[in-house]
């Protein structure tokens, strides 16, 4: 497995300089970070996410990093592992396809902590996203192949968090090496499927990840070594060769219901079919799902917290249903206690069609039946998910859904000052700007009482 040219490629990736890279990329760069961002400051204020932080204030009491949930103050270990809590807590960031994970989240809290203290340029923080991206998807499928199953997130983001916060703590090429080598063996083994059979804050064990990638920085920063990590088989070769040259960033899709993606396209179908045939609650006698197999295995109950909630098949598609969308009040609040919630939720049966079997995971199709009270019945075509990275979604459209997701929480004054900074920020000016317009608007919380589950 020793491969001296490759592991040389693979550093002298991560020590890339943003101004290396083409438009396109920087762009693209850009937009991703505006996306985690929205997200991360939204998901700060759940429960997922404060219990994170009392349990890290509790375990990690100094230092000079910030939970963002709180302001309070931990050391970089405790904030990576808060901070990459509440990226996922919402289950509204990015996604690959074909690892069916969430690249971006898998790195992001830990990254955004790091960057902290760094006094780092604006270019240098989004280098670093691009390097983590690239990282984290291509470890994701040499993992994939090399153990033979499906790792989840929290693995091979793992590998993503130490590319990128070695890079932003500027490690020599010498502990970088070693830190990926660390985070190759120590990475979390994260079975997400059993958080589709029995939903639990483990999710899809991405907080896990991005506190054992920093531990394996701070490892690495002290002397321990690692050697070899699996993308460095010459069976994976292909995946080095193209560092620099393709981007797989390009194909992450991105989500705009706060809810496992298996969802997203039964609540596309049902929302169409009421909106394009004016149907009410009221009139609906039942509703039937036809999907791939993997998504009946989500939960298919009346949900009690936010990970029920989530990682369910029925219950979003029921939010959509009454509440009109399925956004963070309705997947982490009380209001999934609405006394329709379970009622409806009897109405909608799952049905595993085959046929879309055959072109899972890079399609997740379903359609949808309602049939009335009356008797009359409606059907609509499949539908793919929205957000896929074929629709091209635009800067337009993450602004909009940052927007939508934070402003429940935030004032629009707020929400606005971090889009444009993100957007405007000259790339040579320092991120702590940046940064400091993200901390306001993941701390400003306009209905504190409101009680999250």
């Amino acid at each position: 497995m020793k491969n001296s040219v490759s592991y040389d490629k693979l550093i002298n990736f991560i020590d890339s300089d943003f101004h290396s890279f083409s438009e396109d990329v920087k762009n693209q760069a850009k937009k991703m970070f505006l996306d985690l961002a929205g997200v991360i400051c939204a998901g700060a204020k759940n429960n997922t996410s404060q219990t994170m932080a009392d349990y890290v204030l509790n375990n990690y009491p100094t230092g000079e990093y910030t939970i963002l949930g709180t302001g309070k103050k931990t050391n970089l270990i405790g904030a990576a592992l808060a901070n990459g809590m509440a990226s996922n807590a919402l289950d509204l960031d990015d996604g690959y396809s074909l690892l069916r994970g969430h690249p971006g989240a898998g790195f992001f809290g830990a990254l955004i902590s790091a960057a902290e203290n760094q006094n780092c340029t604006y270019g240098e923080f989004l280098a670093a996203i691009v390097v983590a991206y690239e990282v984290s998807i291509r470890q994701g499928y040499a993992i994939r192949d090399f153990y033979g199953w499906d790792h989840s997130s929290g693995s091979y983001g793992t590998f993503a968090t130490a590319a990128a916060v070695s890079k932003i703590l500027k490690l020599s090429k010498e502990q970088k090496k070693m830190a990926l080598g660390i985070a190759d063996f120590i990475m979390p083994v994260t079975p997400a499927k059993r958080s589709c059979y029995v939903p639990s804050m483990n999710k899809d064990g991405i907080y896990w990840g991005q506190h054992t990638g920093v531990q394996a920085v701070m490892m690495a920063k002290s002397g321990i070594s690692g050697k070899n990590p699996v993308i460095l088989d010459e069976k994976y070769k292909e995946y080095i060769d193209s560092l620099g040259e393709k981007f797989y960033f390009f194909d992450l899709y991105i989500k705009f219901y706060s809810c496992c993606r298996w969802a997203h396209s039964p609540i596309k179908a049902v929302k169409s079919l009421m909106e394009e045939n004016s149907i009410k609650l009221s009139e609906i006698e039942s509703v039937d799902i036809y999907s791939f197999g993997n998504a009946g295995t989500l939960y298919q109950a009346a949900p009690q917290n936010e990970d029920e909630a989530q990682y369910n098949i029925l219950y979003p598609i029921v939010a959509q249903m009454i509440f009109g969308g399925c956004g963070p009040l309705e997947s982490s609040t009380e209001k999934m206690l609405d006394s329709r919630v379970k009622e409806n939720i009897g109405k909608v049966k799952f049905h595993h069609d085959e046929e879309y079997d055959k072109v899972f995971p890079a399609k997740r199709l379903s359609r949808a039946e309602i049939t009335l009270k009356s008797g009359e019945k409606f059907k609509s075509r499949a539908y793919e998910p929205d957000g896929d990275c074929n629709e091209k979604v635009s800067i337009s459209d993450i602004k909009k859904k940052v927007h939508k997701i934070n402003e429940c929480y935030s004032k629009e004054d707020t929400i606005q000052n971090m889009i444009d900074t993100i957007l405007n920020t000259s790339y040579d000016e320092p991120f702590s700007g940046v940064l400091k317009s993200i901390q306001k608007c993941a701390l400003e919380n306009n209905i504190p009482n409101v009680k999250h589950i």
